[in-house]
């Protein structure tokens, strides 16, 4: 592979996925340096070989899950996630209250736009909406970058499902801040699967346009979220400094 076009064109797999994680895997092993920008989206673009929009979402699934940051005027650069702290991940949680406040912001948002999503979307949402969820159950345990990058586009696609442009806008901003929170709470034990099972269970009300079912399903989703956090924590308390 020359260094000109140092990514491969994309195979029929989702889109956002096969970007996203060529990137990533290129981070993570060093070749793209933290802090260094990455090509134009011009450029990009023309060595993944998809449109645009394609690889808008796969950088904000990046962002999402801590691989890049973009820096209005000036490009988009690399980085690594936040890694959960030496110790145990109860100690990790105890330290972060930003997790719980980004969790009660979710609690006071989300469910309303998935009760409008249910309303808004058409049969063209259905199919990338499941996409994630099967990504989440196909990878788990195996790939937690993944996994996370799929939770954040599942939640993304429900926001820009309705058409709204601000609705859009506040979602992506939502999900851009969650970053840690998700790699959190998707690493406590057992939480992949039940988060899979809650996004099947939003899934169904969503295709089945039934607006109080939505919305309620999204409501219990993030509410045993931070049940299965704070349990988890009381279970397993951090251990003391020496």
């Amino acid at each position: 592979m020359s260094n000109d076009t140092p990514y491969a064109r994309l195979t029929p797999k989702p889109l956002w996925t096969a970007a996203a994680d060529q990137i990533r895997e290129r981070i993570e092993s060093g070749d793209i340096p933290v802090g260094a920008r990455l090509p134009s989206e011009r450029d990009l673009c023309v060595q993944f070989g998809i449109s645009r929009i394609s690889l808008r979402e796969s950088l904000r699934v990046l962002q999402s899950t801590g691989y890049v940051e973009t820096r209005p005027g000036s490009g988009t650069y690399a980085r690594l996630p936040e890694p959960i702290a030496d110790g145990s991940l109860a100690a990790w949680i105890a330290k972060d209250i930003h997790i719980l406040e980004l969790f009660e912001l979710r609690r006071a948002v989300e469910p309303g736009i998935a009760g409008l999503a249910a309303l808004q979307r058409d049969d063209a949402h259905l199919g990338p909406l499941q996409a994630t969820i099967a990504q989440m159950a196909g990878d788990s345990p195996r790939n937690h970058a993944r996994v996370v990058a799929a939770d954040a586009e599942f939640h993304r696609l429900i926001g820009h499902s309705i058409g709204n442009p601000a609705i859009s806008r506040l979602i992506d901003q939502i999900q851009d801040e969650g970053g840690a929170e998700r790699r959190l709470s998707l690493g406590v034990p057992g939480q992949t699967e039940r988060a899979a099972d809650d996004h099947s269970e939003i899934f169904d009300a969503i295709r089945r346009q039934d607006e109080v079912g939505a919305r309620d399903a999204m409501r219990a989703h993030l509410d045993d979220a931070v049940d299965w956090i704070v349990n988890y924590t009381k279970e397993h308390p951090p251990k003391e400094e020496q």
